[in-house]
């Protein structure tokens, strides 16, 4: 395990050194009962919650589909997960690939989010308008990249869905 800087130079937060760190990237697709003031809600609990336990992330929707990366301490992604699986917004839960790492990608980013207009910059390179993001899932590495993709966009860490 990396104890030198995370990704973008961020040092690890106080007690960070001697955890393991993890990451889950899934896809799902949204229940006939989300909408938008659902999401609001998961994006304002998840940015409360996520600070006290060190996990950070991005939640991307297309369509009625959520593709999702969280990252953090081993035992704080795992319990996050389980609760996750469990939230009846959404289903038919596909998890693209998870494992362990040394580093953050999203080292300040609470859950950051985007959604159609934010990936539409996007759509020429990943061809998004032809694929559905579990298309995308079936490729671990091209959908890690694009959610990597968003870094470059920071006012996606504080944004909410488009109404």
């Amino acid at each position: 395990m990396s104890s030198g800087p995370d990704v973008g130079g961020r040092p690890r937060l106080l007690g960070e050194y001697d955890m393991d760190f993890s990451y889950v990237l899934y896809v799902s697709e949204m229940s006939d009962e989300c909408g938008d003031g659902e999401i609001i809600d998961i994006l304002n609990t998840s940015r409360k919650n996520n600070v006290k336990k060190s996990v950070t992330g991005m939640l991307i929707r297309k369509d009625r589909m959520f593709l999702q990366y969280i990252e953090g301490p081993e035992a704080q992604v795992r319990e996050l997960f389980e609760k996750i699986k469990s939230d009846e917004r959404h289903r038919d839960i596909r998890v693209v690939h998870q494992g362990p790492i040394t580093d953050r990608v999203f080292f300040d980013w609470e859950m950051g989010f985007a959604d159609e207009l934010n990936i539409q910059p996007l759509q020429w390179k990943w061809e998004l308008d032809k694929l559905s993001l579990f298309s995308l899932a079936e490729g671990a590495d091209d959908c890690l990249n694009f959610v990597k993709a968003f870094m470059g966009t920071p006012g996606l860490a504080a944004n909410s869905p488009s109404c």
